[in-house]
């Protein structure tokens, strides 16, 4: 399964995210995963305003075994690329 987690601020959010994302700010992320989910090998994508809390959330995940866990960069250059592709990046 996949799972894609904007990490900005609850205000970022609720401004534009993509769809079917779910939403846990990067400070939260060790305390808030396992209600996500606790498969290990799941993916998960992580992403921000710019890539830099989405990279900081990927490495808190990987220090928890979620070694699938990839930041995918920045909203607004995701948002821009999904709009003439179907996947992501």
């Amino acid at each position: 399964m996949l799972y894609l987690i904007d990490v900005r601020t609850t205000e970022e959010f609720e401004m534009g995210h993509l769809d079917n994302a779910l939403h846990v700010d990067y400070r939260e992320i060790l305390q808030k995963i396992d209600d996500i989910t606790t498969d290990k090998d799941a993916d998960i994508y992580l992403y921000c305003r710019s890539g830099v809390r989405s990279a900081i959330a990927a490495q808190l995940l990987h220090s928890r075994g979620y070694y699938k866990a990839l930041n995918i960069g920045g909203y607004e250059a995701l948002k821009a690329h999904l709009e003439t592709h179907s996947t992501f990046p």
